[in-house]
């Protein structure tokens, strides 16, 4: 489950959250994986225990599985990625079988189908980091506690997480544009190559979140109309991806809540920007498109990225728009 770039029999991954899922009975197969840096982390799980943590090496990887007598309908292996593509690409690259391993039908993914689009929050950066602010590393992300996922978890639907920390519609946290930003990596399986296109027809959402745009203002607030016109483009593209799908545009838990709705803050011109957009949109006749108010949700004194807990509030203030749009 995941954009996952298939190439001469192994997975390539770039994105965050994507998920392999196998059932095994007998001997234990070994997982073979590779990781092109020290930074990439799984969680693998066993028929639904608490997942535990794989740290990959750079370089090839083997990891046995457990072994011993299996119940009736075997081990389910449920491996998620936790990182996403600026730490490091790591590829699955098959199972090692010994004799006596007999691989099962996993059951099957859900038929609902939800994608978001997204930065570092969306990608679960940070979300396992808590006073003292000691673990800001990869280890402390976990695409798997990320609010899409969770939304998954509640709507009983598969999600692909489209996401890269730092980036924004049209400029990054730096205030770079000719960088890989969200028209880019939209259309790609691994974002960082620009010859890996995704194939849309390959998973066609039922419902969009798309939650992007605090990086843009992260040098100062960008000319309005400027800003207003590359969103406006870019949500042009998804929609011209997936037409039927119930769209949801979010604001950025990142930027605080002020009284004074009037003031140019990050926040209100990003949501100017949003409700510019779904009113054109629904002038044109696109009725399924609506913006989705979040609340303010500061992470920690040490790192402004929200953690576990304030994704799962993010998740139920993008729960009742969501469900408006599609009727689950």
């Amino acid at each position: 489950m995941g954009r996952v770039a298939l190439i001469d029999g192994q997975a390539t991954m770039g994105f965050p959250g994507i998920t392999l899922r196998f059932v095994y009975r007998g001997p234990a197969p070994t997982l073979r994986l590779h990781a092109s840096s020290a930074n990439c982390y799984f969680n693998l799980a066993c028929n639904g225990w608490d997942p535990v943590v794989i740290h990959l090496n750079p370089g090839d990887n083997e990891l046995p599985l457990p072994t011993g007598t299996a119940p009736a309908q075997g081990w389910l292996i449920e491996l998620v990625r936790r990182t996403e593509a600026w730490p490091g690409i790591a590829t699955f690259q098959g199972l090692l079988l010994p004799p006596g391993c007999e691989l099962l039908a996993p059951p099957p993914w859900p038929e609902r189908r939800l994608l978001v689009i997204g930065d570092s929050i969306t990608g679960g950066e940070y979300v396992e980091r808590f006073p003292p602010e000691h673990i800001s590393t990869p280890q402390a992300a976990n695409a798997a506690r990320s609010y899409g996922m969770l939304l998954g978890r509640w709507l009983q639907a598969q999600v692909h997480l489209v996401s890269y920390g730092g980036r924004g519609v049209m400029r990054d946290w730096q205030g770079n544009t000719n960088v890989v930003n969200a028209p880019q990596f939209f259309q790609r399986t691994l974002p960082d190559d620009p010859a890996s296109h995704w194939d849309h027809a390959a998973y066609v959402p039922d419902a969009i979140v798309v939650c992007i745009g605090a990086n843009d203002f992260g040098k100062g607030l960008p000319d309005e109309t400027t800003y207003t016109k590359a969103y406006d483009g870019f949500i042009s593209e998804v929609r011209a991806a997936y037409p039927r799908a119930a769209l949801v545009l979010a604001e950025s838990p990142i930027y605080a809540e002020t009284a004074d709705l009037q003031a140019r803050t990050p926040r209100s011109q990003l949501r100017q920007t949003l409700e510019s957009v779904v009113a054109r949109r629904r002038a044109i006749g696109d009725q399924r498109i609506a913006v989705a108010p979040i609340h303010y949700y500061p992470g920690t004194p040490g790192n402004a990225h929200p953690v576990a807990f304030q994704h799962e509030q993010m998740a139920q203030d993008l729960l009742g728009p969501i469900k408006s749009l599609t009727g689950w």
